[in-house]
């Protein structure tokens, strides 16, 4: 048997008999979301339910927030201050159980701490549907989540969502649905399935070994799966792998994606620090070389592309239109300075394609800059960031 998979499901074994719940004979109408938190990111929490609460809840029953540890010291205060800032969402808060969360926490594998948040969410749930939210996900249109519940109840669906996963080699062909996004119908699951086997698993799917993600094996069992249609992965800001670039950096520990930060210091402003995106456009401005020393933390931008600052734009700019029907002008000088610097100390060189031809020039790139100012040069002064 494959090592990695004997591992993996002995420590299943472990948490299986701690792991249960009751079937869902009486649901009620609507649906539930279900969000898993990283405690150590739970400043960022206020931002995900800014989002959330833009979305039509009409038919929203409860939106299940779990916390990736045991009870914490200073948790209830942070659950009143949420449930204080937030009055107008249903939110209903839990911790991991001692035994098997301290099992996990002793584990420490991110799978293992979501497959705990969504299992133990989705055994509070009340109503037929559910959708799984992932943390650093962010819905870009009001019906983002009242779609997936529609598409369960008028299509008979057992799992739908927005994309399908192509994790550890899986593809689009195999219409397997990321977690990220996922809808569930509750009652079936829990009838017919226990916690445990709910979690990421290694198993072979059309005679090829994979790693999978929470729910995805069983996904795989059961034709009744489809995406939504009605929204697509242009509907939502999915800022990946900021839990652990935001523990990586705060650890001082080096990590590739260091372009993300930006993402996150984005989205520590929308929680409340006023002044960091003016911060950050000072500090990148009069930075002298590639290194940008942030919250006593250093990041080096030496080997991040210029065309960084393009997905930056793409991800922040919708998120503001959605937030506050406008561009802010802070957040626009903020992301152009993202550009410069990065156009001064980054990566500039050109990107080809598979055949050899140029997809992205410096030299085109820039003459794009000079052509759009000629063009709307009101709107170049206006950093409308369009380029």
């Amino acid at each position: 048997m494959d090592t990695q998979k004997l591992k993996r499901d002995t420590l299943k074994m472990i948490l299986g008999p701690l792991l249960r719940w009751s079937p869902l004979d009486k649901p009620r109408g609507g649906f539930s979301i279900v969000l898993g938190v990283p405690w150590a990111l739970r400043h960022l929490l206020p931002v995900n339910l800014q989002f959330v609460e833009r979305t039509d809840l009409r038919q929203l029953h409860r939106v299940y927030i779990v916390f990736d540890r045991i009870a914490q010291d200073g948790g209830e205060a942070f659950i009143a201050q949420i449930s204080k800032n937030f009055p107008k969402l249903p939110l209903a808060f839990s911790f991991h159980p001692p035994i098997s969360g301290r099992i996990v926490q002793l584990i420490n594998q991110s799978k293992f701490y979501a497959s705990m948040n969504w299992t133990l969410g989705l055994a509070q749930c009340e109503t037929r549907y559910a959708v799984l939210h992932d943390f650093d996900l962010y819905p870009l249109v009001p019906q983002y989540f009242l779609c997936m519940m529609e598409a369960m109840r008028d299509r008979a669906l057992r799992f739908t969502g927005v994309e399908y996963t192509q994790f550890d080699g899986l593809e689009t062909s195999h219409a397997l649905i990321g977690t990220w996004a996922l809808g569930i119908d509750v009652a079936w699951l829990r009838q017919n399935y226990r916690p445990i086997e709910c979690f990421h698993a290694v198993e072979r799917i059309g005679g090829r070994r994979f790693d999978l993600d929470a729910f995805t094996f069983i996904q795989s069992t059961t034709p009744q799966r489809a995406l939504v249609d009605t929204v697509t992965g242009k509907d939502m800001a999915h800022v990946r792998n900021l839990v652990s670039t935001y523990l990586r950096f705060s650890k001082g520990q080096r990590f590739d994606l260091v372009w993300r930060l930006h993402q996150m210091w984005y989205l520590e402003a929308l929680q409340g620090r006023d002044d960091r995106l003016g911060q950050l456009v000072r500090i990148m401005d009069e930075a002298t070389s590639s290194r940008l020393r942030i919250d006593e933390s250093v990041a080096d931008f030496a080997a991040t592309h210029v065309t960084c600052a393009n997905v930056l734009r793409d991800q922040v700019l919708p998120m503001e239109r959605f937030l506050f029907g406008r561009l802010r002008p802070e957040v626009l000088v903020y992301v152009d300075a993202f550009e410069r610097f990065l156009w001064r100390h980054g990566k500039s060189d050109p990107i080809l394609d598979k055949d050899g031809s140029v997809r992205w020039s410096p030299e085109g790139a820039r003459n794009r800059v000079i052509l759009f100012q000629q063009l709307a040069p009101s709107a170049a002064q206006r950093n409308l960031g369009d380029r």
